[in-house]
């Protein structure tokens, strides 16, 4: 690998392309692991040796549930959900990133030979800052150019889990144009793949009984839960306490490397759908595993049948190891005149990306705004108790910053409100639809501050 110096930016070509990778983008993540934090500079002659990544021993990643709730708008109730989550250690979490870019670089060359480099819009670093707000307002555009279409969304039934192994090898090697994956890539693969695991609450378990407090826990692990002793002791202690995944399908959402893995799993689903879409004048557009397909048609609306296009999706999919998609959340919606119709031509709506679309008007998704208010009254609720308690008010400032209009511009990243002014913004640059994002939150500050006590005397 060659180093290049450009305006103080710190950057790496990679072999055979012309793509650099920004280390500027490799920032020191403040968790606790296994290891201690490092700058990537100090390590980066290691990560770009693929010798050096053969022989590198990876730690095992730290495994937690995230609990969060979902909003359901027809039962009106929130309901539990938890999802594995699992976080690598800090100099793996380099080498899956340094990997992940190499890799979405030659992913981009081979999307652009099979024509699908617009298709997948997660992930990747070929589109010049645009999100999930720019991907929708691109698929909702294109329906108001319609006079009819038919719209199928669809996302796959827990996808980063059934990743088939073997045909993610036969992909990657693909994608590198590779009869056998090199040395670096196959350790990398092996530790994606096979990967270790520890449940955080274990480690916990074994500081508490070790130092008693919370105080000492706290100091013990400013820099890393063990040194490298510890830690080789910490393993012999109990066989159980290291997992391994021996099932031949899955990977860890939470690696550097996962997200691209999951587009290059996909390149012959998207090569083959975008080509039957594309014989309909349509648009196949997938956002990681969230799938939405329009094809324009010139029939009457009641003697339109879309069940041929349903078996040719089912029958790709049914061709993709291990690749199923949820019923439950599949929508067909037919768009005629201005309105959007569900399949038995009822109005209906089309909810795409944290976006809403009914023919006409353009919302922030329900639940989207139910997790803000959410949120934005748990935190009164702790404003209001330290307000109480201590007899001032000072306690707002938090939410004030995360949930108000004050602090839409903070540190340069804002908070909710912030999203919902740049939806608006974008959705209002040459588009034909009525965008109501803002007037959504117009009231944020009267429902917050109403709930607010004034501390009692």
């Amino acid at each position: 690998m060659n180093k290049v110096q450009n305006n103080g930016l710190r950057l790496y070509t990679l072999a055979s392309s012309e793509q650099i990778i920004d280390l500027n983008k490799f920032k020191i993540k403040h968790y606790t692991h296994f290891d201690k934090k490092i700058p990537v500079e100090r390590v980066i002659d290691n990560i770009a040796s693929p010798d050096w990544v053969t022989r590198h021993g990876f730690y095992p990643f730290i495994h937690f549930k995230l609990t969060f709730y979902k909003y359901n708008k027809i039962e009106r109730e929130k309901k539990e959900k938890s999802r594995d989550l699992y976080y690598a250690s800090h100099i793996d979490s380099y080498i899956f990133k340094y990997y992940g870019d190499m890799l979405n670089h030659r992913y981009n060359e081979v999307a652009n030979k099979l024509e699908i480099n617009e298709v997948a819009t997660a992930y990747r670093n070929n589109h010049n800052g645009k999100c999930n707000i720019h991907f929708a307002k691109e698929v909702i555009d294109f329906i108001k150019e319609q006079k009819k279409a038919f719209i199928y969304v669809a996302d796959f039934d827990s996808f980063f889990d059934n990743l088939d192994h073997r045909y993610l090898k036969e992909k990657l090697k693909y994608v590198l144009d590779e009869d056998k994956l090199p040395d670096d890539y196959y350790a990398l693969f092996k530790n994606v793949t096979q990967f270790n695991w520890v449940d955080k609450e274990i480690i916990e378990e074994v500081l508490k009984k070790k130092y008693k407090s919370n105080e000492k826990i706290k100091e013990r692990t400013k820099l890393r839960y063990f040194d490298e002793k510890e830690f080789r002791k910490f393993k012999k202690s109990n066989k159980k306490i290291v997992h391994t995944n021996k099932k031949g399908f899955g990977i860890p959402q939470g690696a550097g490397v996962s997200s691209v893995f999951s587009n290059i799993y996909l390149i012959d689903f998207d090569k083959q759908i975008n080509e039957y879409v594309r014989l309909y004048n349509g648009i196949y557009r997938r956002y990681c595993d969230d799938l939405i397909i329009i094809i324009p048609f010139e029939d009457e609306v009641k003697e339109y049948h879309y069940n041929d296009h349903i078996k040719f999706i089912e029958k790709v999919y049914g061709g993709i190891c291990r690749l199923k998609i949820q019923p439950e959340k599949t929508e067909k919606r037919i768009y005629d005149n201005n309105q959007i119709y569900d399949e038995s031509l009822r109005p209906s709506k089309l909810d795409y990306l944290g976006f809403v679309f009914d023919g006409i008007n353009v919302k922030i998704r329900e639940k989207s705004l139910f997790k803000y208010y959410s949120r934005a009254y748990k935190n009164v609720r702790l404003s209001n108790w330290k307000s109480n308690e201590y007899g001032r008010i000072k306690y707002r400032k938090n939410l004030y910053k995360l949930y108000s209009h004050l602090g839409k511009n903070k540190n340069g990243y804002g908070n909710f409100l912030s999203y919902v002014t740049k939806s608006q913004e974008i959705f209002d640059t040459s588009g034909s639809t009525n965008n109501l994002m803002e007037n959504q939150v117009k009231n944020h500050w009267k429902y917050i501050n109403r709930k607010l006590d004034f501390p009692k005397k």
